[in-house]
């Protein structure tokens, strides 16, 4: 097999030591063979050589937190049943397509920690087999102890005016299992139904530790006992999988830290209470990893005057956790709650809704860079929270994360230095996933959702 050399660029290749210019980055099939300075090197007689003189490779970039069909739709409530009813027997489709979108603009991998099981099995391993292009996909399901999109964790409401045979439907296939049902159940019970689920193909377990119902978001409760939490931390890690957590109160985010899971999504959202210092210290101590959802200066300012209900998600006290997070060296991991986001729901929010919108797939990790440095990150530890620490909380630093022999050939070549400035992670001159070039001209292939304005045939 042919081996391709990149040469001439910068190369920064996650692992946190200083860009080597002029740089060599050599790859065989869907994996690097070697990286380094070009000086001293030797290149494999009959490698093709592509010159990125001028340019800065880093690698692919990862997000450790989206839902590709889209969640913040389903909290919302509006759009919910259009949503679900326009796609249904076609919601694979709709993961791909937001796959596509994310990798078009240099997300290579993505964890999804929630979404229907099946159809979001069903686009991994499409992807993974080369049959469908789009970010390499991991996937959790169902959140562990939460209910479906027509449940109280979610739009409730919409069940008044809707089949209840549909909301039932899609409740069932959502939950697949492992709902709300489980907070009342033994924990011997509870290990048998964990096992049984984690045998259907899931790459990670998350669960609730505490609740999702979005009326009560800033009073959630939690839902499982510390017992049944250690029968699902059991049963997830002897299955070789990595252990997330739901939390959104301290209490929960305590639990999640005592647990040791592997990562905590939204990790600065307390109800409004602020991290004490030792919680912020035994994270750091036991490199418990912290999804961080910030919300740049800009869109902040926006939720705060025009009054919108997500002003507190990462403003105030939760914007003050992630300053200290950030000033104490947490574990960070880069993280969105991002999905495929219908145009009709987008229609229906105001101009500055829609504007730099981070909870939307394709743009919403460039807002998490700008809010990140606006919160005091430094540059190199942005990028590794978009590369190199994701793969290490996931146990995938075998194939991830870094611009290393051995591993996925899944870069980004960039006409600026993106530790210069956070807007130079938008300059993509090329994206290479598996060692196949990105054309990102072509994606999505079929546009389903984003396909817009929606009409009948003339």
């Amino acid at each position: 097999m042919t081996q391709t050399a990149i040469t001439g660029a910068t190369l920064i290749d996650g692992n946190g030591g200083s860009p080597i210019p002029d740089a060599v980055v050599l790859f065989e099939g869907d994996r690097f063979v070697g990286a380094g300075a070009r000086n001293g090197s030797t290149l494999p007689e009959g490698a093709t050589q592509v010159d990125a003189s001028g340019k800065f490779l880093i690698p692919g970039l990862i997000n450790s937190n989206v839902h590709l069909l889209d969640a913040w739709t389903f909290m919302i409530g509006t759009g919910t049943v259009e949503y679900l009813a326009r796609f249904e027997g076609r919601l694979h489709e709709v993961i791909e397509e937001a796959a596509q979108i994310a990798l078009a603009n240099g997300m290579t991998t993505v964890f999804d920690t929630y979404n229907a099981l099946q159809p979001v099995l069903f686009a991994r391993d499409r992807i993974a087999s080369g049959e469908a292009l789009g970010a390499r996909i991991y996937a959790a399901g169902n959140i562990v102890g939460m209910g479906g999109p027509f449940s109280a964790d979610f739009s409730k409401k919409a069940r008044e005016t809707s089949s209840q045979t549909f909301c039932d439907r899609m409740d069932a296939m959502f939950e697949a299992g492992v709902g709300r049902r489980l907070a009342a159940l033994p924990p011997e019970e509870v290990r048998l139904i964990i096992r049984d689920y984690l045998s259907k193909g899931v790459d990670l377990l998350k669960f609730a530790i505490s609740d999702h119902i979005v009326l009560e978001y800033m009073n959630p409760h939690l839902t499982f006992s510390a017992r049944v939490q250690r029968v699902i931390a059991e049963e997830t890690w002897a299955a070789g999988k990595p252990l997330l957590s739901h939390t959104t109160s301290l209490e929960s985010l305590n639990d999640a830290v005592t647990l040791g899971v592997d990562a905590m999504m939204h990790t600065s959202m307390t109800a409004g209470v602020p991290i004490p210092d030792d919680i912020i210290e035994q994270i750091i101590k036991k490199t418990v990893w912290a999804e961080i959802q910030p919300v740049h200066d800009e869109y902040q300012h926006h939720l705060e005057t025009s009054g919108g209900m997500m002003a507190g998600y990462a403003g105030g006290v939760h914007r003050e956790n992630i300053q200290r997070l950030i000033a104490a060296g947490a574990p960070i991991l880069l993280g969105t709650d991002a999905g495929c986001t219908d145009p009709d729901c987008l229609a229906d929010m105001s101009e500055g809704d829609r504007h730099e919108r981070p909870w939307s797939i394709g743009g919403d990790h460039f807002h998490w860079f700008r809010a990140m440095r606006q919160l005091g990150m430094k540059p190199m530890d942005m990028l590794q929270a978009a590369t190199k620490n994701i793969a290490r909380a996931y146990k995938k630093e075998a194939d991830l994360g870094t611009v290393e022999a051995g591993k996925f050939a899944d870069f980004l070549i960039l006409d600026a230095n993106p530790l210069d400035d956070e807007d130079n992670y938008k300059r993509i001159h090329a994206i290479y996933q598996g060692g196949r070039k990105v054309d990102r001209s072509a994606l999505p292939v079929k546009r389903l959702v984003t396909e817009y304005p929606r009409c009948e045939p003339a």
